[in-house]
């Protein structure tokens, strides 16, 4: 019954989408000018300075007193005339802003018996002060320019020392979380840059966290691509949404605010609480210094027990005519201890659960080093040469002990199964290595190019780990200890060529060629030993658990490639079939598994431009992944005798089939926007796990390959201005339907999960004393399981969040956070409804450098540190440890206004204020590791 009624299901929900679309572009803003009768009334008039000379460029906007969403804008011509026609009997406001002129606000009445209203030559005032000349700009919130959407930071109104993610959020279809993780339309931003180049390596949250909002000039959005497709001009597929953030030509010198700040739980102090956070910039035309110094123990679950601290510097330089170069540092510290609550759920087959209740309690401790280095080098116009070596080093020791209580629930009959006391120690060090470079040759007829891609990536991962375990079986009535210590070695190297050939066939059409091999050895080392009492040490090899597997994987892939493009369209198709070979050895017990392939690898890609707003994109692509060693190792891992794994040398690779559809819209006069976006995917030899229920209560889990799986969202974001009170409002829709097939005891279990959202995100964008953020966000869930149908389950959350902060000339300064989550549906237990309120008062003195902020986290004291899951075998959900309410007393100073020279000219310095400071794309090459790619998406056509 429940196969029969999938197809229908799809069907309604792409039938819900397709309407959703139809309504949204029925009402594409850019209509509204159109919409204007053409025998209505014409408005003309003429601006002029106290020179009497034209005023050019003026921003003219006409909206109706009655409901002034509704607007027309125009721009004067280089007489200083404009004019608008189509013109209905009402009551009009006037607004003029124009740079370095008074603005004009006036009322205009049109009777629609007159053919035109004539207001004759305008006079505009400059603007000017008795300390300095006052520039007021007309700005343009969001203009594109090619492929690249640019928000102007001036168009943007936020709070006193707001930072980059106070930014970002304000604009449409760009949300940034508490821990400074970004969205843009729907889908997450994983590579953020500022000045075209990378700030800290490869984190994000570094530049949104870090960086001041007055230091920016304009946000760039775009899909970035790798290096070979920006500089051949076919799109591999390989496509990630980044954010370049280009900042203002004032902000040279050294600026910052650092800050310290003392507190505690409750009024005793008996619990001191601190924070230190460093940041300062030293910025010159051509060079970038940056440093962040952090130290806390206010982050994790356990407010005064978690001690975390951060240390890095940034740099970036400009040598010589031909050569860029970025390289960052970063050291991240953190160390505590925490306790958890799970209550888990394992579905079986014949409506069967075993119900899992653990108690928890750990301590960790955690280092990494990360180092990164970006060179750039461009001979001249025909040849260029980037080098990123990546090097990161990690350190981690934990402790940890529990306690299990199992039980087997079959209808109202349940049944204790066992009890488990468990406790471990480990410690682990990792190292990764990775270089990427390519090499671009331009020759000299046009769209004629080669280009070479090379690729090394080397980990290392030595573990050792203690394990004692205790299993009382109930059924048996039977007690259990083992006591083991596992020393595990894994080691993987690979090597990545890739070598792309364009070849023009006129002015609109090409052919690529693409060539690209790829060697990958993994090995995988893993020695365990039982505890022996005579010697009071772990000295008896345990040969069922240990093992030494190798696994070799070497691949050849061919693809052509034909592409065609003309102002409005862009069009490719192609195919490549790959050999491949994967050799597996077990060394242990002197196996080895071959096994070979040839796969197809198909791509089609289309773009229409309608115009410079509006654009519709499709792309479809099959690629293969390969299993993990760990995966393929043939080894039984029962050092918690609870959840028993082993490892399967039969794995397939998996072959993944991507499609999405995509329609965007955003006009730079009204600031209203549209995006809608359809994606599908589905995968053949799904790597899954094959569950099997034992005796004990406990599990025994295999990977295996099966097919069935596939998911599907779509995605609608509107952003609209309001315009009466300087607001915009962001509406999104989301619906995801995810069906998933896995094993429990042998049979087919298919799991099928669908969440519906509609997110109303409300910014106020006031000049000044007032910043306002809104956002409610309902979402419900439904899921279904074919093996257990007693534990279907449909449930709803809705979220409500507040951030408002008051400030005024004098340096007052208030603020209120609040973020309400409630939950319907779920069984009593699991209710985890939440209300977390934060308040801050602050006062800022010397001139506003200096700022005292007195806040409090959670002042209802409600934090619950609650998490729901449900997959595809199991329900869990999760209750951390963790403190509440606490206080802080925070002294900050900002640094600005200091111009020390950093080096670089002045034409440097205008060059880089023009923003001829190209976006960099900075994501990874084709199955690389952490490669970066070259530029932005400019428009370029090859």
């Amino acid at each position: 019954m429940q196969q029969k009624q999938t197809p229908y299901s799809v069907r309604s929900h792409l039938l819900i989408i397709l309407l959703l679309l139809g309504c949204l572009f029925s009402a594409n803003p850019m209509l509204l000018a159109q919409q204007a009768s053409k025998k209505g009334t014409i408005l003309n008039g003429q601006f002029q300075d106290s020179q009497k000379k034209p005023v050019r460029g003026a921003t003219i906007k006409l909206m109706h007193a009655s409901d002034t969403a509704k607007a027309l804008y125009r721009i004067s011509d280089s007489l200083g005339k404009f004019s608008f026609t189509g013109l209905t009997a009402d009551t009009y406001i006037l607004d003029i802003q124009v740079q370095n002129y008074e603005n004009l606000h006036k009322y205009i009445s049109v009777d629609q018996q007159k053919d035109s209203v004539q207001l004759g030559v305008i006079t505009l005032a400059d603007h000017y002060n008795d300390m300095e000349t006052v520039s007021v700009t007309a700005v343009r919130p969001v203009t594109m320019n090619g492929d690249t959407t640019e928000f102007n930071a001036d168009a943007y109104t936020v709070k006193p020392d707001a930072t980059a993610g106070d930014l970002l959020s304000k604009m449409a279809g760009l949300e940034v979380d508490k821990d400074g993780n970004v969205q843009s339309d729907g889908q997450p931003v994983p590579k953020i840059y500022v000045n075209g180049k990378p700030f800290f390596g490869d984190n994000p949250a570094m530049a949104v966290k870090n960086l001041p909002a007055d230091a920016i000039k304009k946000i760039q959005v775009y899909d970035a691509q790798t290096d070979q497709s920006k500089f051949t001009g076919f799109d591999d597929g390989e496509r990630i949404r980044t954010i370049n953030i280009v900042t203002r030509r004032k902000f040279k010198g050294l600026f910052g605010r650092p800050s310290v700040a003392i507190g505690s739980r409750d009024a005793s102090l008996k619990n001191p609480l601190y924070r230190i956070d460093g940041k300062a910039f030293l910025y010159g035309p051509d060079k970038q210094l940056s440093f962040v110094a952090k130290a806390d123990n206010t982050r994790g679950a356990r407010v005064g027990k978690n001690h975390g601290s951060t240390y890095g510097a940034n740099y970036r330089n400009k040598i010589g005519e031909t050569s860029k170069i970025a390289a960052s540092y970063m050291l991240n510290k953190n160390m505590g201890s925490g306790d958890s609550r799970t209550w888990r759920q394992d579905l079986y087959t014949n409506d069967t659960v075993f119900n899992k209740n653990t108690v928890r309690s750990s301590w960790n401790q955690q280092i990494n080093h990360n180092f990164n280095l970006d060179w750039e080098t461009k001979f001249d116009s025909t040849n260029e040469l980037y080098i990123r070596p990546r090097y990161s080093i990690a350190s981690d020791h934990n402790t940890n002990s529990s306690t299990t209580t199992i039980d087997s629930a079959y209808k109202e009959q349940v049944t204790p199964k066992n009890k488990t006391v468990n406790s471990g120690r480990s410690d682990g060090n990792q190292h990764n290595f990775n270089l990427s470079a390519t090499y671009n040759h331009r020759f000299k007829k046009r769209g004629r190019s080669i280009s070479l891609d090379l690729n090394m990536n080397s980990n290392s991962n030595d573990r050792i780990r203690t394990s004692n375990t205790e299993l009382f079986d109930y059924v048996a009535d039977s007690l259990e200890i083992t006591r083991r210590k596992f020393i595990n070695t894994a080691n993987n190297t690979s090597y990545r060529a890739n070598l792309d050939y364009t070849e023009p066939l006129g002015l609109h059409h090409m052919l690529q060629l693409e060539l690209n091999g790829a060697y990958s050895n993994s090995e995988s080392d893993q020695r365990a030993f039982n505890y022996d009492s005579l010697s009071s040490g772990y000295t008896d090899i345990d040969s069922v658990l240990t093992n030494l597997y190798g696994n070799t994987y070497q691949s050849t892939r061919t693809t052509l490639s034909y592409r065609y493009h003309d102002e409005h369209v862009r069009f490719s198709v192609g195919s490549g079939t790959q050999w491949g070979n994967v050799r597996s050895l077990n060394r242990t017990k002197n196996t080895d598994i071959h096994q070979d392939y040839v796969n197809l690898y198909p791509t089609a890609s289309f773009s229409y431009k309608f115009n410079k707003w509006r654009r519709l994109r499709f792309r479809y692509s099959g690629r293969t992944s390969q299993p993990s060693v760990s995966q393929m190792q043939p080894i039984v891992d029962n050092s918690n005798p609870l959840y028993i794994r082993a490892g399967n040398p039969d794995l397939k690779q998996r072959f993944n089939h991507n499609a999405f559809i995509e329609y965007s819209t955003r006009d730079s006069v009204t600031s209203r926007s549209f995006y809608g976006k359809i994606d599908a995917e589905l995968a053949e030899n799904s790597v899954v796990n094959s569950v099997t229920r034992l005796d004990n209560g406990g599990q025994y889990s295999i990977p295996v390959n099966i097919n069935g799986n596939y998911q599907m969202s779509a995605y609608l974001g509107v952003g609209l201005p309001i315009h009466w009170i300087e607001s915009n409002l962001d509406l999104q829709t989301r619906i995801n339907r995810q069906h998933m097939v896995s094993l429990i005891d042998g049979v087919k279990n298919y799991t099928t999960q669908h969440v519906f959202s509609e997110t109303f995100r409300w910014r106020s964008n006031l000049k000044k004393a007032l910043d306002i953020n809104l956002t409610t966000r309902p979402t419900y869930h439904l899921t279904n399981y074919s093996v257990s149908k007693s534990t279907d389950g449909n449930y709803f959350d809705q979220l409500i969040a507040f951030d408002g902060t008051w400030y005024s000339e004098s340096g007052w300064e208030s603020s209120a956070g609040f973020h309400y989550t409630l939950y319907a549906g779920l069984p009593k237990e699991q209710q985890n409804n939440s209300t977390i309120l934060n308040i801050s008062f602050a006062k800022s003195f010397a001139q506003k450098a200096a700022k005292l902020t007195l806040s409090v986290t959670d002042l209802l004291n409600q934090s619950n540190g609650m998490d729901f899951v449900r997959s595809d075998n199991f329900i869990q959900q999760t209750q951390n440890d963790v403190f509440k309410r606490y206080f802080l007393l925070t002294f900050s100073y900002n640094l600005k206004d200091l111009h020390l020279h950093f080096g670089g000219s002045k034409s440097a310095e205008q060059k880089e204020d023009a923003g001829e400071s190209q976006p960099h794309s900075g994501h990874k090459n084709r199955n690389s590791g952490d490669g970066h790619a070259r530029g932005g998406r400019a428009g370029r056509n090859v």
